[in-house]
């Protein structure tokens, strides 16, 4: 029952005036019943209509419709008050991950808990609600009938009884294969995002784009089985309730009077009670496959939130704050990658690397021999899997590395550009007109209302728009990616002659990866790597 559990921890809304109105919303329901069935007696007999009967029957729809809907609108409130609060801290402590999660769990597996499985569990709120109270005119069905004939409820329970005890024997079996179609449709997220991500090497590629699709197509179609097996199990319980409907009706008419001694106006009140049952029960059956759905979306909300905390480090709630720059080295360090198929581990190092404050530092090296490993662990985004790193003299030690990170601005070859300066205060829209138009992009963006009006830009365009962003966030050290390898000759000799130079000028350290050997001379240091070692 991870679904109420989840509920009840999770929302802050008040719930006993729910559960309360919820209940007399059921009550009010049974009771709907009593008095046609007290009708439909009176009328049998001939007896007039009792305008007092009539009268109970106005105020008590009343009462439904009121306590029905109150309960439904609290039920609103407390799902997504519980959806609400549990991405939110999801997502909190998904910024707060180490790198390497982010890196191996899969996007599509993330999104698909965040979003899709979150609004399965908004969309079943209601549907499960009204269930749950179907099932308080269920037992009030079935009080009335205990009241009527004692044999007769006796039959009516066991039948029922048995299709309750076949949902709960494939219940399990069940929930395993929804949690099977659920990490298939994550691996055809994977696919898609394949497809999105990769699209310029699919469009060029005939042989790669076929393969790939026929590999969506496979796991789209093996999605479908489960989907198609689950559901047969779902439709047999179904089928099953309905079938045991049909033989209690004929169990009341035909047996019950052979089993126990029992008038017609017995029999005619149990039938009665049992066509009134058969709208809450199949409400509350075909109600089972959505709450085991929503179900296994709450287990796999909370399994993410369990890996990300398995894979998180951080454990300071305070704001962090970049220590005074003075210089750093690298001694002995490596990093080595978890083994991939067949344990194969790859990795990097042993490195020794220093930087001062003021530095211009080229990194040079072919693909492959550890640049971009380099710069992660320089970043902070690494951990060392052995040697030390030093800041200001000082051993880094895993509690330093919150403040440590604090000290870059970054602008990866992969990196991502926000259309906000978030982070940065106090922005003087003046000063970022004029870094436009310093980068060329004033008749590309704007800045107004405290975002970029485009960011579809070109790729050097966009790594201009980036640079902007790391310069106001005004960090003591800078590292660019190949940043210059995307830019006309113009901006290309523009970036090393004088933006380096004036982050030097401003005491800044500059760590850039170049392939730009014409402009090696106006580093103070060049480093070359290969095969992960600084040589």
């Amino acid at each position: 029952m991870k679904l109420l559990d989840f509920f009840n921890v999770e929302s802050q809304v008040p719930k006993r005036q729910m559960i309360f109105t919820a209940l007399i919303s059921g009550l009010a329901n049974g009771y709907l019943l009593m008095l046609i069935n007290k009708s439909a007696e009176a009328v049998n007999k001939g007896d007039e209509i009792q305008t007092q009967n009539l009268m109970l029957f106005l105020l008590d729809l009343v009462l439904l419709i009121y306590t029905k809907q109150y309960a439904l609108k609290q039920a609103t409130f407390t799902v997504e008050d519980a959806i609400n609060r549990v991405r939110i801290r999801v997502t909190d402590k998904l910024r707060h991950v180490e790198l390497p999660y982010i890196e191996t769990a899969g996007h599509a597996n993330i999104y698909s808990r965040i979003t899709q499985d979150s609004s399965l569990i908004s969309e079943s709120a209601i549907i499960l609600i009204n269930a749950c109270q179907q099932l308080i005119v269920v037992f009030i069905c079935l009080l009335y009938v205990a009241w009527l004939s004692i044999p007769g409820f006796i039959l009516t329970t066991a039948v029922l009884g048995s299709s309750v005890l076949m949902y709960l024997y494939n219940s399990n079996h069940v929930s395993q294969q929804l949690h099977e179609v659920s990490t298939k449709e994550s691996e055809f997220f994977n696919g898609i995002k394949s497809i999105l991500v990769g699209f310029k090497e699919i469009k060029i590629n005939r042989k790669k784009n076929d393969a790939l699709f026929s590999h969506i197509e496979t796991i789209s179609k093996e999605a479908k089985d489960m989907k198609i097996a689950t559901g047969l199990y779902f439709i047999i319980e179904l089928m099953f309730a309905q079938t045991s409907f049909y033989i209690l009706c004929a169990s009341i008419i035909f047996v019950l009077p052979i089993l126990s001694a029992t008038n017609i106006d017995q029999v005619v009140g149990i039938t009665i009670a049992v066509l009134f049952l058969f709208g809450p029960l199949s409400m509350v059956v075909s109600a089972f496959p959505l709450f085991a759905r929503a179900n296994v979306a709450v287990e796999n909300i909370y399994q993410l939130e369990h890996e990300i905390d398995l894979a998180s480090k951080e454990t300071s709630a305070a704001k962090s704050q970049a220590p005074v720059f003075e210089n750093l080295e690298l001694e002995q360090v490596t990093f080595n990658y978890p083994p991939q198929n067949e344990g194969i581990s790859f990795g990097i190092g042993p490195l020794n690397l220093t930087l001062t404050q003021g530095e211009i530092l080229f990194i040079v090296g072919g693909n492959g021999s550890g640049k971009s490993t380099l710069l992660k662990l320089l970043t902070g985004l690494y951990y060392p899997s052995s040697g030390n790193i030093y800041l200001n003299h000082k051993p880094l030690l895993a509690s330093d590395y919150i403040d440590y990170r604090e000290l870059y601005s970054t602008i990866f070859t992969d990196f991502h550009l926000f259309d906000r300066l978030y982070g940065v205060d106090d922005i003087d829209e003046k000063c970022v007109d004029a870094l436009l138009k310093t980068m060329k992009l004033e008749k590309k963006t704007t800045f107004k209302n405290e975002h970029f009006s485009n960011t579809d830009l070109s790729t050097g365009q966009k790594k201009r728009l980036a640079y902007i962003a790391s310069v106001l966030e005004d960090k003591q050290i800078y590292i660019f990616d190949e940043w210059a390898a995307d830019q006309d000759p113009e901006f290309r000799q523009y970036f090393y002659e004088v933006l380096l130079k004036d982050l030097k000028a401003k005491g800044k350290a500059v760590i850039a990866v170049s392939h730009d050997d014409r402009y090696f001379s106006l580093a103070d240091r060049v480093v070359k790597i290969e095969y992960g070692q600084t040589l």
